[in-house]
């Protein structure tokens, strides 16, 4: 599924497909179409994302919010290059040959409601991250829209894991100031859900968030020291159901 730095991955239920993100500054948007969806050893193809008509776009800066950006695919013909070995980049540079799009630091991925959320760490113009959205359409063919650009820290500080409850995404932080677990509601609106307070690792990054099946539980880890925590509703406003 390609030798370079991955980060997270998102399966569209539907067509088994998986969607992977780099975590790396020049980083590429990915997705692997299995020979047998459900049966990735079996093999299949690796993707990475462009932008229709606007070879090497790149995301980083620039964006304007909710702007519908027309995505191809463009194919990565050797997943495991010999070079690899010495340069992480190996894959994306193939990617980059072939026309596709640049991303900054993409880390959190999640699909839900037919739709793929993933996040960039350090995108943006202010380098305080960008949350994204890509809704397929078709077989090779799909539309990426920006959410979310912060421009201000209060707001949202360098967006890491995501989840879905229901509507709304929830996003963990990864700064190295304060760290939240944010809501983004369709509307684009934001508010806070918790703030890392544990003594000694209150800059230590929250991860993994995941609604436990019935949705009425919240697992989140603290990476460092190594902590996970369950955190209970009344989760009425964030529609989890």
């Amino acid at each position: 599924m390609g030798r370079f730095v991955h980060e997270a991955v998102a399966i569209d239920s539907q067509t088994g497909i998986v969607y992977l993100t780099e975590d790396l500054p020049t980083a590429g948007f990915y997705r692997f179409i299995p020979d047998r969806p459900g049966q990735l050893i079996a093999g299949g193809r690796l993707q990475m994302l462009a932008i229709k008509d606007r070879p090497n776009f790149d995301t980083r800066t620039k964006q304007k919010a909710r702007a519908v950006l027309p995505v191809t695919w463009v194919d990565i013909h050797n997943p495991d290059p010999p070079e690899a070995e010495v340069d992480n980049l190996a894959v994306y540079k193939q990617g980059i040959a072939a026309g596709a799009a640049t991303f900054a630091r993409l880390e959190g991925c999640f699909y839900g409601n037919e739709v793929v959320y993933f996040t960039s760490t350090s995108g943006g113009d202010k380098e305080l991250g960008q949350v994204w959205q890509y809704v397929p359409s078709g077989k090779d063919e799909g539309d990426l829209s920006l959410l979310l650009e912060p421009r201000d820290p209060s707001r949202l500080h360098m967006p890491d894991n995501i989840c879905l409850a229901g509507r709304n995404l929830v996003i963990c932080e990864d700064n190295d100031k304060q760290i939240h677990l944010r809501v983004l509601t369709p509307e684009g609106h934001v508010f806070d859900l918790a703030k890392n307070i544990a003594r000694g690792f209150e800059t230590k990054e929250l991860s993994g968030a995941t609604f436990s099946p019935d949705g009425q539980t919240l697992f989140v880890n603290l990476q460092i020291p190594g902590m996970t925590f369950a955190i209970w509703g009344p989760w009425e406003r964030l529609q989890v159901a």
